[in-house]
Parts: C-alpha cells; structure tokens; sequence
C-alpha cells in the first residue's frame, strides 16, 4: 500500500511540475510585474533584446507634447517624423516650428516636443525683462542662430551645414568645430545656446 502512495505522489508531482513547464512555455517567457498604480510592465527574454541589437535598432526617449511619451527601440534609419508616428503622434499645442521631422535619429537621443504655448510666454517675459533667449543650435533657425553674439548670417549656414552633415551637435562645445569660432567666441555663447 505504501508503494502505491509513493507512486501517486510522484505522478501528482511530475504532474504539476508539467503543468508548469507547459504554462511557462505557453505564455511565451514573459512574467507579469505589478506597480502600485495597477499597471503591468513585460519583462522579455534576453534572447529579444539581444535580436533587437542584432537588427541594428536604436533607443531613443520622446518626452514633451507627444500623444504617448516613452522610450521606443526604431530601425537605425529612422528619423523624427518616424519616432513621432510610433509614439501616437503630436499633442494640439505641439510647437511646429522647433521640430525638424526629417532629422535622423542617434542612439540615446531625447526629443523634447515643445509646448507652443509656453514657446510664447518665455518670450513674452524675455522681452519684457530684455534677456536673450536661449537657443537650441540643433533646431534653431538661421535667422534665431544670427541673433547669437558673433554669429552673422554665414556662420548660421556653417552651423546649419554642420548640424545636417553630422547629424547635429553632441554638446555645445562642438560648436567650436565651425569656422571662425574659437574658445573667445564660445565663452560669448555658452550661456546663450544650448542642444
């Protein structure tokens, strides 16, 4: 009689043990993790992540007036009008005009969709406190770029140029790889630009 005890518990056991594996295998690798505000994130598998690498992919962050803000993996290739279609398109107060949908996007960029709104209300308080606003040197326009310190409508193009050839600047010292801008020029412009 205690053979056959034995016996059931190990078919009960190999049993469960299978109904597990049979579970696992079945909801494809992912677990189910719960925050506190009742929304579920995926863990995936390391074979994914290590496919989307092999698929030449890049990170990048969309934060701002965007529908659906987040960090989105895009085909190397990609370009910002790209990034804003996966992330459920543009909010109604979206600033247009700070936005160049048809630059390539790099590995670990941050987009920040200005607000058109508060675009408007910083140069209002600029203008009524005489301050110069800052400029973003890879989406400023030529005209924006020549009102910086030393920089006529020729080094607007050059920094145009430049932005468009490498994809645009890493940090605002690159801006002393253009013609004609030094360390003096820079120390005139550091406070007034920005990426």
């Amino acid at each position: 009689m205690k053979k056959n005890y034995k016996t059931i518990g190990i078919v009960v056991l190999l049993i469960i043990l299978g109904s597990y594996m049979l579970f696992s295998y079945l909801t494809g690798g992912q677990k189910e993790l719960k925050k506190n505000d009742n929304e579920s994130i995926f863990v995936e598998d390391e074979i994914k992540e290590v496919v989307a690498i092999e698929d030449n992919k890049i990170v990048v962050e969309i934060k701002g007036e965007i529908m659906n803000p987040n960090i989105y993996w895009l085909k190397e290739e990609s370009i910002i009008e790209d990034l804003i279609s996966e992330a459920g398109g543009l909010k109604p107060d979206a600033d247009m005009n700070k936005i160049n949908r048809a630059e390539k996007l790099k590995n670990h960029q941050s987009i920040n969709i200005a607000n058109k709104n508060e675009v408007k209300q910083v140069v209002a308080n600029e203008s009524n406190e005489d301050v110069s606003p800052i400029i973003d040197i890879n989406t400023a326009s030529e005209a924006e770029l020549d009102t910086l310190p030393g920089i006529g409508p020729a080094r607007a193009k050059d920094i145009i140029s430049y932005r468009e050839e490498k994809g645009g600047f890493e940090s605002i010292e690159d801006i002393k790889n253009i013609k004609g801008i030094g360390e003096a020029s820079f120390e005139k412009l550091k406070d007034k630009i920005t990426i």
